[in-house]
């Protein structure tokens, strides 16, 4: 087996490294002991005698992206199911309602294991519950694919405590907020009779792309001040989209700090501006993925129709 490192010179907060050293242990482990095949094995399934695992850190918008991804014999979704019944974990009429994704969250479930025997790798039926909940104590989040004889992918998402980020400083509802300025294409104004309705959704057509059209204060759940003038065109993950804000301040480099005892959905953490005043720094993700809800569309189409 080969261990291919990438994205080494990643920064990330200090403490949150030292809390990551564990987990990341847990999940090498894994790959190697439960996805990783014998020489013989990957010859007879096709493949190159020699696996790889990779662990690879990126940042991604205001997010430290991690994966380890192995090129082994992947995860069965019925195995899973079949062995989490077995184990007591869930029963027979929970286990046939879960689909192919939820099959595979089963392996965070304390105490599962789909290994009969212990090594001296894992097996012992601890690690990816404890790997889960100390990535989620650090307000991240952890997901899994995987595809039967062709491998396994694992991402984490973190947030950049403490650690410097250049962002857009803008306004909505008469309060500043930052958005991380490697999410922001560009900046546009917003012509109201440019906005068109695809499928009762808002949207504006740039340069021949239709991109759907969000307001900030639709996003939080606050209630509009004024109609936004302007639009920041954003790309987060594999989605476009315009973020419609009432003004913007400019560019930034800010250093996040985390909200002691609350975690708002949809803010990274908080910074300090040049005259002393507090700002948020959003987590766009947790914003979208509110943001898909029937409410949020229907203030967006109430504010940009009045």
């Amino acid at each position: 087996m080969e261990l291919v490192l990438s994205g080494e010179e990643t920064e990330l907060d200090k403490t949150m490294i030292e809390d990551l050293n564990d987990p990341l242990v847990h999940l090498v482990r894994n790959a190697v002991d439960h996805g990783v095949e014998s020489p013989e094995e990957r010859i007879a399934a096709g493949k190159k005698p020699q696996s790889h695992v990779q662990l690879t850190a990126e940042q991604v918008g205001d997010h430290i992206q991690i994966e380890i991804i192995d090129d082994g014999k992947g995860m069965n979704a019925d195995a899973l199911r079949r062995k989490a019944v077995e184990k007591g974990l869930i029963d027979q009429e929970t286990a046939n309602s879960l689909d192919e994704k939820q099959c595979l969250q089963l392996i965070f479930l304390p105490g599962f294991s789909t290994k009969d025997q212990i090594s001296s790798v894992s097996g012992r039926g601890v690690g990816m519950d404890v790997v889960r909940t100390n990535i989620q104590k650090l307000n991240g989040r952890i997901d899994i694919n995987s595809i039967p004889n062709e491998g396994t992918r694992i991402s984490i998402s973190l947030p950049l405590t403490l650690a410097i980020l250049p962002v857009l400083v803008v306004r909505a509802c008469n309060q500043p907020f930052a958005v991380p300025l490697a999410m922001v294409r560009e900046i546009i104004t917003i012509d109201p009779q440019a906005i068109q309705e695809v499928s009762g959704k808002p949207t504006i057509v740039v340069r021949d792309e239709i991109l759907p059209l969000k307001t900030l204060a639709g996003l939080l759940g606050w209630e509009p001040t004024q109609k936004p003038y302007f639009g920041v065109l954003m790309q987060s993950a594999e989605k476009s989209f315009i973020l419609a804000i009432d003004s913007f301040v400019g560019r930034d480099d800010v250093v996040i700090k985390p909200l002691q005892n609350i975690r708002p959905k949809g803010v990274a953490g908080a910074t300090l501006s040049g005259d002393g005043s507090v700002v948020l720094v959003l987590d766009m993700e947790d914003l979208l993925s509110a943001s898909e809800s029937a409410n949020s569309f229907t203030r967006t189409s109430e504010l940009l129709s009045s």
